[in-house]
Formats: structure tokens, sequence, C-alpha cells
């Protein structure tokens, strides 16, 4: 099976996984009991905590570990939630993963404020001051690259614009996190990570904050900041899976030219194919397009059968009616937003991997024109 789904999860690596077996059979105390076995594991954890802090230029206690991306963006949308009834608002993207726009609608309603973004689904930071001395903000929330187009935004400028203006800057990192260098995250107020995203297990990240934000009550784990017993195995093999993978981060150039020329090839070989994002920065393993013909479900079905799983966009969009964000931000139609594919590699994906994906949208091409022609009924 060629797998080129991974912004929505990657596959565990094996040290991961090896490393996350090990401490299922071997350290599955609770770190918070008062025995060595606890103690030992409450030891390493906190060994680990201050490893990644000093790799992200943080301090040990501004690392939080958490259940992934989705709590922590919830979480601090909670937070300030108190300044939202006091008539502040927040300053977000239109096209945020659903973990950070629909806390925002449930605690600010009336009171979000959007970041204005050009064609092709970039953020525009020209008007940003005057924004945040207009209109009252209080939080500011951008991605680091968007889920579904792998566009690349502008979230180390606004860090320090937010930070110069003294006013909270949060990240969500996860698609950026495992795919590039992590330099510069310490200049945001808090950023949220998922380690699925990093070929780490699922159900486990970090939340990384210099303000002393409670995301979870009852317990006095986490440094009384998440209450609930600490998940160790998941923790200790998110982060070796984070240690594999840093080393890799500078080193995406030839990977780019990959996914560059598959997309060339693509339109080549259909002249009406649309790449989103096309002229801006983005992720190396990323392409969102949208294709002339037939509906979107009919070429996944299709590249499955043929050992390839492609996606049509957002995983936590997938089911749901009406636009995605980054469809609503680019003004694609209804029928367009039907016909959109991403397509997303990571690390193990090789050239040639890209050369057979594009064979097989050939093939499926092929197939689903020569259907159409025996069809009175043709799905566009």
């Amino acid at each position: 099976m060629a797998y080129f789904d991974n912004n929505a999860t990657t596959s565990i690596s094996e040290n991961a996984l090896e490393v996350y077996r090990r401490a299922l059979a071997e350290d599955w105390h609770n770190p918070s009991s008062p025995y060595r076995s606890s103690a030992r594991i409450r030891a390493g954890m906190e060994l680990e905590r201050e490893e990644l802090a000093k790799d992200l230029g943080l301090k040990k206690e501004e690392i939080i570990f958490t259940s992934g991306a989705t709590e922590a963006n919830n979480g601090v949308f909670a937070h300030f939630a108190t300044q939202a009834n006091a008539g502040l608002c927040c300053l977000v993207s239109p096209f945020e993963h659903p973990s950070i726009l629909e806390p925002a609608r449930y605690w600010f309603k009336d009171k979000i404020r959007y970041l204005p973004i050009d064609q092709e689904g970039r953020v525009v930071l020209d008007s940003i001051e005057k924004l945040l001395s207009e209109n009252n903000i209080c939080f500011v929330s951008l991605m680091a690259a968007n889920n579904e187009t792998g566009v690349l935004q502008p979230w180390k400028e606004l860090a320090e614009i937010c930070l110069s203006k003294g006013v909270f800057f949060h990240c969500d990192a996860t698609q950026w996190i495992g795919k590039l260098p992590s330099d510069g995250f310490d200049l945001c107020s808090s950023f949220s990570v998922s380690a699925h995203k990093f070929s780490g297990p699922k159900g486990v990240g970090w939340f990384a904050c210099k303000e002393p934000i409670s995301m979870q009550l009852g317990g006095e784990q986490e440094m009384s900041k998440r209450g609930g017993t600490e998940n160790y195995p998941a923790i200790i093999s998110m982060l070796t899976a984070w240690k594999d993978v840093r080393f890799q981060l500078n080193s995406p150039t030839n990977r780019t030219e990959w996914r560059d020329q598959f997309e060339k090839s693509l339109i080549n070989l259909i002249p009406a194919v649309k790449i989103l994002g096309l002229n801006s920065p983005r992720l190396w393993n990323t392409s969102m397009f949208v294709l002339p013909d037939f509906e979107n479900l009919s070429w996944v079905g299709k590249l499955d059968k043929l050992g390839f799983s492609v996606s049509t966009g957002s995983a936590c969009s997938t089911g749901k009616a009406g636009h995605s964000g980054i469809a609503q931000s680019m003004g694609l139609s209804t029928s367009e937003v039907r016909r959109l594919i991403r397509v997303s590699s990571y690390w193990e994906h090789g050239e040639s991997d890209w050369v057979h994906l594009l064979s097989a949208f050939e093939q499926v091409s092929k197939e689903l024109h020569k259907e159409a022609s025996y069809s009175s009924v043709i799905s566009f």
C-alpha cells in the first residue's frame, strides 16, 4: 500500500513502537505513586521534558504533556473565555483547523475577527497592527502550516508583532513539527503539537506555554496544569519519535522537487487541474488540487483499489457537510470542493513513490472517462 495521507496521520516508527511496547510492559506504574518504580518513571519523564524544552528553547516548566493538539487548542480558548465575556475579541485565520475554529466560535461567538488572506491562502500582515489596536484583541491564533494545502504561514512574523504589542499569540504547530526545523517557536506565547503527525503514537502531544494556563482540573499532575494520570508509555514513545525525526528536518530540498515534479506532470496529464497554493511556500510533502472531472470519492476509491491511499482534505472534516475552512477562504465552489484531492507524503517516501502515484492517477483517469462514456449520467 502506497500511503499518501500523512497529514492525517503517520505510521508509528519502529523505534517509537518498540519503546512503547517496552514501556507498556515494564513502566506501567502510576508516575504519581510514592514507591521506587513510580519515582523512577517520574524522574525519567522529567528528564525527557527537560531535554525537549532545551530542543525548543524553552523552560522545562513550560512544557505540558497532553492528549494532542486538539486538547491544547481547546484549552487555550477556554482560558481566554472570560476575556470574551469582558468584550474583548480573538483574532484567527479563516482556515484554521476545526480544533481552533470551533472553540473560537463557541467561546467568542460574535467577538471573532479574521486575519486577511491572499488568493493563495496565506495570511497578509500589512494591516495587522491596525487590527490589533482597533479591535480590542486579547488573543491571536495562527497555524504554522495549513493541514490541507500545506501553505506555510507567516507565524514567526506574527508572533514577533504580538510580542511587541503584549498580545498573547498561540500557534497550532501540528503540521510543521516533524517536517521543518522547529526554530522560532520560542517566540510564541504557546503552541500545540500532536505526536501522530511525526511517527509517534496517537493520543499524545505537548502544549508549550509561557503563561500559567490550566488545561484540566482534578489532580496535581503536569505541575497542576493538567490533572490526570500521565500516559508515560505514550509520552516516551512520542519523544523517541521526536528525537529520530529532528535530525532529518534540515534536508527536505529534493523532496520538494519530487512533489513539484508530480504536480507538473499531473498538469500535463490533466491540463485543467488546479493546484491550491501553487505560488506560495508550502510543506514539501503536501499537494492539494481540484480535479476538473468526477467527484473526489470516485478518485479515492479507485486509487485505493490500486493500492494508493489519498484523501479529500482534512480528516477532521471528513463526513461534514459544507466547505472546509481552506475551501471557503479560497473561494472554491461547492462543485470544486467535491473534486478536491490531497496527497501528503512523509520521510519514508522516495522519488519513485511520487512517480508511481502519478501513474495511478493516469490509470484512474482513463478508467473514469471510459466508464463515463458508457453512462448517460456523468458525475462532475
